[in-house]
């Protein structure tokens, strides 16, 4: 048996459309081409629709057998190759397409045609008017009486037909009804798996896309919980340095307040000998101050550039699923967009921060400024 085609749904819609508006041209004249062009242009709403092509692949069986009463076949007519002068031909062989279709259908799906069906009027006007074709046209004529011929033909060398066949060879009548019990049962018990199997199919996909989601929940659980059990200590911290923060701030308030009301207290009794007295280790300790003052919040802004790159890290691992299964195909799939992902995960923690200077640099510096302040008197 050939091999059965089907009917490309784009280019046949385009190829009914074409042919429906030759039909237009026509439509006026009293005339076998003007009724048919009436005909075909009543059908329109119903044959120049996707779902109409559909329903033939569908439906139709040995007519897909014949590539050339492919719809397309009706426009540039196939090996004849139809040119402008073959409009009235590409008419015709639209018309002979569809009731051979109709015919085909009819038979198979005991599909009855009547007086109020609006191919009831195109298959009438074809039958009755056969020598109104022309030559080239003879073909798609004869197809039309033999199509039943070609339908049982098919049937008698199907696959169920031939099982038949060697059953009723047998003499004994009881194989025969055997064979026609089991077959019926076969068919119900295959009928029954099949809606078995869509259900349970069905199921498994509901459950599948379930655990997708819990999959994307669990993703990278240990790693996830590293980068909280972190912050975590990161957030202790930076509250730690406020406190700090807050304190030496309030110190390096405080000492100058308290200085001065000491001063004002005791404004007659001083000289200015004391006043440098007091003075000056009042501006180391301030300056010794500012610099604690300058390490904490360089150290508060450190850790806070920390905690943004955890919360990245976290966010991050939200979205990556499978690392451990899938980083292989991942990085074929993307290397250059995986690399990337790895080196954000798995790079050091770091503050964005110029380098935070140590207290020793700071007593270097106070060090420094006694020294100058010796040799300037």
């Amino acid at each position: 048996m050939r091999e059965k085609f089907e009917f490309d749904i784009q280019e046949s819609v385009n190829a009914i459309d074409r042919i429906l508006t030759i039909a237009e041209k026509y439509e006026k004249q009293n005339s076998f081409d003007g009724h048919l062009a009436k005909n075909l242009l009543v059908l329109s709403p119903i044959i120049n629709d996707s779902s109409f092509v559909n329903r033939l692949n569908v439906q139709l069986i040995t007519c897909r057998n014949h590539r050339g009463l492919e719809l397309i076949r009706a426009w540039d007519g196939g090996f004849s190759g139809f040119g402008k002068e073959d409009d009235v031909i590409r008419l015709h062989r639209l018309a002979l397409f569809l009731v051979i279709y109709l015919r085909e259908l009819s038979f198979r799906r005991d599909y009855n045609i009547d007086g109020g069906d609006n191919f009831y009027f195109l298959n009438e006007l074809v039958r009755r008017n056969r020598n109104e074709f022309v030559e080239k046209s003879s073909w798609c004529l004869d197809l039309l009486d033999d199509i039943p011929t070609l339908i049982m033909q098919e049937e008698f060398h199907s696959d169920h037909a031939i099982a038949l066949s060697s059953a009723l060879k047998s003499t004994d009548i009881n194989k025969v009804e055997e064979f026609i019990r089991t077959r019926d049962e076969s068919i119900s018990k295959i009928d029954t798996w099949n809606n078995e199997f869509q259900e349970k199919k069905s199921a498994v996909e509901i459950l599948k896309d379930k655990l997708d989601t819990y999959q994307t929940a669990f993703n990278f659980v240990g790693l996830y919980q590293g980068f909280s059990s972190l912050l975590k200590k990161k957030v202790d911290e930076l509250d730690s340095l406020k406190i700090q923060y807050f304190f030496i701030g309030l110190i390096i308030i405080s000492i100058p307040l308290l200085e001065l009301a000491w001063v004002f207290d005791n404004l007659n009794s001083i000289d200015s000998t004391k006043v440098l007295f007091i003075v000056f280790p009042t501006l180391t300790l301030l300056f010794v101050l500012f610099w604690f003052f300058r390490i904490v919040l360089h150290n508060i802004k450190s850790v806070k550039s920390q905690i943004m790159q955890l919360e990245l890290r976290m966010t991050l691992c939200q979205f990556i699923q499978s690392y451990a299964e899938k980083s292989k195909e991942l990085k074929e799939a993307n290397k250059e967009g995986f690399e990337k992902f790895e080196n954000i995960i798995f790079s050091s923690i770091v503050s964005s921060d110029e380098n935070i200077p140590s207290t020793f640099d700071g007593m270097e510096h106070v060090s420094n400024l006694l020294k100058n302040f010796k040799s300037n008197p």
